[in-house]
């Protein structure tokens, strides 16, 4: 490149030329706000109700000192049945219309406050109006020339604050009703300083044309409101606690939920800050193009600082809502800071979808949503397209930037690791999905973030750099809308497997092998045994990753996006001469982008590679083809990791080859080449599933030939295949460009890269046509798999079967606890609702045993025992589900399996029960009756540990006498009780 322009060159161009995104932060802001003021309020209604929420979660088994997500999370929601059901009764939610219009009223009183903010400040008492102090109209002729010279449309009302003695001004109402308020010492400073003053009205004016009032005074009403509805209430009600905690003789802590607070307080007020403080330097730019001197922001020369000094003023900064004067002078000589990407913005704004949405689930939880993929993608619509929209336009600025002024090009991975950044920080925050403590069980997981926002930061600044290079309109607004909707695209998909799987799964230890070969024997049955499928190597660690980005809503439409959007730029071709969008300018000082040939070639080569092996893989299975009833299993598994291998390692390779086709678009080509391998692999496959079985030498899962869909094939997980070769294609493709980029690094510039533009700046037709139809191809096919996906997860879920599919696949934790946890957990279990259970199984038996009693003094006992018995076997068959309805008995593993056996002995005596009065048999009956006294002794022998528990621990025991002798003894053998009468 060029030597860059010189300071007043770089004034010619509009700060404006893309758009400053605030208003997208403003909306960042105000989603956190309501969100902060949802989970604050919450909490100080929890307080007032005075819930039992410590004791369902002990009662749940959850041990306070452990701060894992994992093992919380298992605990509930392996329960979740019981946790609801406790909650529900000892610590209700608030009435949901409370929730639900805590946001709007304080929208409400929000609104009402920016609309008496006006009236308060124009009142008669503190403002005079213009004509006053300028009864010969030459000031108000002089702000109508002012006018006459700018953006606004007509002279705003003008008052006169006499008592001010700052040689300024402000601007306060709304856009189109603007109030502009001279103060005193600002008309004094007219005759000495017309310089100064002129400058300081057309900056004010400068505000009304930018449209800067409403935002501004919005922001200033929102965070009042916030203070005076949320914060203040919120603050009450933690001195209450902390006040009762010292009542009670114990030391007060600042416990995560009100360090939570502390931080989103922190996070809003810098937010609001640099919201406000952005637009008085747009001002000031406009203020001095429209012709204000810029000697009217001089400011005296400070001397030089210490570093620690500078560092301190920097960090004081960050909290003014105004800039200092030194800042604003060095933004009018030099505007290269509002086009340089800010890390503090984009680090808050990482916060806000990982703080954000977390509240909303804790609180939509409380009344029994039930939470599926299809919910969080919902959740993370507006969080994600925030994110994109102002990182997106923060760095198409900053390369339009460097473009015109031929500076350096920002690379946007500095960018990118902040905005991931702020997610690691807000992950650990909140502690959704990595727990209570303040370090994740694994703190490597921070680190995802940061080289994904990296990852996405490169891709936007390349995916800018091209298309500003391709525009010829008058703005480059289409082609940034463009880029903000794939973007929004991506980060909704990133956000929806980060904080639904991701960081849960990577912070914990991985399942065991028997775990996932369960699991995949349920996805893909099979007569083989389960014990092969344990035995491969890495399954336990490889396939539940694989398996939660199978699961990512709309994964693949994202990864596809990625792609389609720079290879329409490349096929477009760069723009020559002038660009519309900044006449201003010459031709852009880019050289010419690498041939459309260069970036495919390698593609439809690896495609066609990829075509080979899945033909490989076909033949190579086939030899191996077991009967029908064995080719789910381990045999599906082995089918479907070879596909993934056949399909990605040409794509790796196409997208090694490709990248080193220009070094300033090694990411952009490395994706576009290696995806199009992948789908060129991807069609083969299909096709030759689809076709199963009519090809011998190449059957897999099929014996006879016809046409089934590989989409609907049993045993064929094609979503799982889809989404995991598009993802690791692209993986591959990023690992390529970093790598060719470090081998590149010492080598200069290829002459093909300096040169000029070559004579064919944009595809041909053909060209055109065949890639308009390949990118048509591949986000419709991957859109309708995303979508018909996401119409059978549904947006609903089966509690009770996900609940039992939860435990078997993971169990439920059994830490090692202290005696005084142990306690807790016991009492908690027995003194919410245990003890009415164990009070309800006994009392069954008690019927039970009244009932055959009264059977014995009938004349006709076989028909007097029929017509009695039926009612209490559907007692006893309620008990069966005690431990659904109710938590396992937490701490106590000989307890907890009496309890246990108690619900089996019920199940398994209420079914018997019934089958023997259907079927007469009186033999099978009395069996049956001797099953639910069986399970009568395991509750009284629960009743009776839990008393012994209770009393060593200090307590006075449960409330029902502890049963002795054979009473109390519980039957773990399984076999039916034969001996004894009912």
């Amino acid at each position: 490149m060029s030597a860059g322009f010189g300071a007043d060159e770089r004034l010619r161009i509009d700060e404006k030329v893309l758009g400053a995104g605030t208003g997208p932060r403003f909306v960042a802001l105000l989603l956190l706000m309501l969100t902060a003021g949802g989970a604050m309020i919450l909490e100080v209604f929890r307080v007032l109700a005075d819930g039992d929420v410590t004791g369902c979660t002990l009662a749940a088994g959850v041990d306070p000192a452990d701060g894992s997500y994992w093992n919380t999370s298992l605990s509930i929601t392996g329960q979740g049945i019981a946790f609801r059901s406790c909650m529900s009764i000892w610590a209700p939610a608030p009435p949901w219309w409370q929730i639900a219009c805590w946001p709007l009223l304080l929208m409400v009183m929000a609104g009402l406050l920016f609309a008496v903010l006006p009236r308060w400040k124009a009142r008669r008492s503190r403002v005079v109006p213009l004509e006053s102090v300028d009864p010969g109209g030459a000031l108000l002729a002089q702000l109508d020339a002012l006018c006459a010279a700018t953006d606004v449309e007509s002279l705003p009302r003008v008052v006169v604050d006499p008592a001010s003695t700052s040689v300024g001004a402000v601007v306060f109402g709304r856009t189109r009703r603007p109030v502009i308020c001279l103060h005193g010492g600002l008309l004094a400073l007219r005759r000495s300083d017309p310089k100064r003053f002129e400058a300081v009205l057309l900056h004010e004016l400068a505000h009304i044309a930018n449209r800067d009032i409403t935002l501004t005074y919005l922001t200033v009403a929102l965070w009042r409101v916030f203070l005076a509805l949320v914060l203040l209430p919120y603050m009450l009600c933690l001195g209450y606690v902390m006040y009762g905690v010292a009542a009670d003789g114990g030391v007060p802590q600042l416990d995560r939920a009100g360090a939570l607070a502390v931080v989103m307080v922190v996070l809003l007020y810098l937010a609001r800050s640099d919201t406000l403080r952005s637009r008085e330097i747009y001002a000031d730019l406009t203020a001095v193009r429209w012709g204000a001197d810029p000697r009217g922001w001089s400011v005296t020369t400070t001397p030089h600082r210490s570093a620690a000094r500078r560092a301190l003023d920097s960090f004081l900064e960050l909290w003014r809502t105004h800039p200092r004067w030194g800042l604003r002078q060095g933004a009018l000589a030099d505007p290269a800071p509002l086009f340089r990407v800010a890390v503090l913005p984009l680090f808050l704004l990482g916060t806000v979808p990982v703080m954000a949405v977390p509240q909303v689930i804790r609180q939509i939880a409380l009344y029994r949503v039930n939470f599926t993929n299809n919910l969080m993608v919902i959740l993370v619509v507006v969080p994600g397209a925030l994110v994109a929209g102002v990182i997106v336009v923060a760095l198409w600025r900053a390369v339009a930037y460097a473009l015109l002024t031929r500076t350096r090009m920002p690379s946007g991975a500095r960018a990118g690791g902040w905005l991931g950044a702020g997610m690691s920080v807000g992950l650990v925050v909140s502690g959704f999905g990595a727990g209570w403590s303040w370090q994740p069980e694994r703190p490597l997981i921070l680190l995802v973030p940061v080289a994904a926002g990296a990852v996405f930061g490169w891709w936007v600044t390349q995916c800018a750099r091209l298309w500003i290079g391709a525009s010829r309109g008058r703005t480059l607004r289409p082609a940034l809308a463009l880029c903000v909707t794939v973007s929004s695209v991506v980060m909704m998909s990133w956000l929806t497997w980060w904080l639904l799987a991701g960081v849960t799964n990577l912070n914990r230890t991985g399942p065991s092998a028997e775990m996932v070969a369960r699991d995949i024997l349920r996805w893909l049955p099979s007569a083989d045994p389960a014990g092969d499928l344990s035995r491969v190597p890495g399954i336990a660690v490889v396939q539940p990753q694989l398996g939660n980005i199978a699961d990512t809503p709309m994964g693949a439409l994202a990864i596809t996006l990625l792609w389609v959007l720079p290879l329409l730029a490349l096929t477009k071709g760069p723009a020559a001469g002038s660009s519309d969008w900044e006449p201003t300018r010459a031709a852009l000082a880019e050289g010419p982008v690498a041939s459309l040939r260069k970036v495919v070639r390698p593609g439809l080569a690896g495609g066609a590679l990829a075509c080979l092996a899945v033909v490989a893989v076909q033949a190579y299975v086939h030899t191996g083809q077991p009967v029908a009833e064995a080719r789910g299993g381990l045999y599906a598994l082995r089918y479907t990791w070879l596909l993934l291998l056949a399909l990605c390692l040409p794509a790796a390779v196409a997208a090694a080859v490709a990248s080193t086709a220009d070094r300033r678009y090694r990411l952009l080509s490395g994706l576009i080449a290696g995806q199009v391998a992948a789908f060129l692999g991807l069609a083969a496959m299909t096709l030759l599933v689809s076709l199963d079985g009519c090809i011998t030498p190449l059957d897999v899962l099929s014996d006879s030939c016809a046409w089934r869909p590989a989409w609907w094939r049993p045993l064929f997980p094609f979503t799982y295949v889809l989404n995991n070769t598009l993802a690791l294609s692209a993986i591959a493709a990023v690992i390529t460009a970093l790598v060719t980029g470090v081998l590149q690094r010492r080598r200069p510039p290829n002459a093909r890269d300096t040169g000029h533009v070559a004579a064919r700046t944009r595809g041909t037709r053909a060209q055109l046509l065949v890639v308009g139809l390949l990118c048509a191809a591949s986000v419709a096919a991957t859109a309708t798999d995303g979508a018909v996906r996401r119409y059978q997860l549904g947006l609903s879920t089966n509690a009770i079967t996900y609940q039992r599919n939860l435990v078997q696949n993971w169990g439920l934790p059994d830490p090692q606890l202290s005696e005084n946890t142990r306690l807790r957990q016991i009492r908690a279990w027995y003194r919410l609702r245990g003890d009415d259970l164990i009070d309800v199984a006994i009392s069954y038996d008690q019927r039970l045993t009244a009932t055959l009693r009264a059977v014995q003094t009938e004349k006709d006992r076989f028909s007097a025992l029929h017509r009695e018995v039926p009612p209490v076997c559907d007692d006893w068959e309620t008990a069966a589900w005690f431990e659904t309805l109710w938590f396992r008995v937490p701490a106590d593993p000989a307890v907890r399996a009496d309890w246990h056996q108690m619900v089996t002995w019920a199940d398994t005596g209420s079914r018997r029960c019934t089958q023997a009065l259907e079927a007469r048999d009186t033999k099978a009956l009395l069996d049956a009756l001797r099953n639910l006294r069986a399970a009568a002794h395991c509750a009284e022998s629960v009743n009776a540990g839990i008393d012994g528990i209770l009393r060593e621990g200090g307590y006075r025991g449960t409330s029902r006498p502890a049963a002795t002798g054979s009473t109390a003894v519980c039957d773990h053998t399984g076999r039916n009780p034969a001996s004894g009468r009912p």
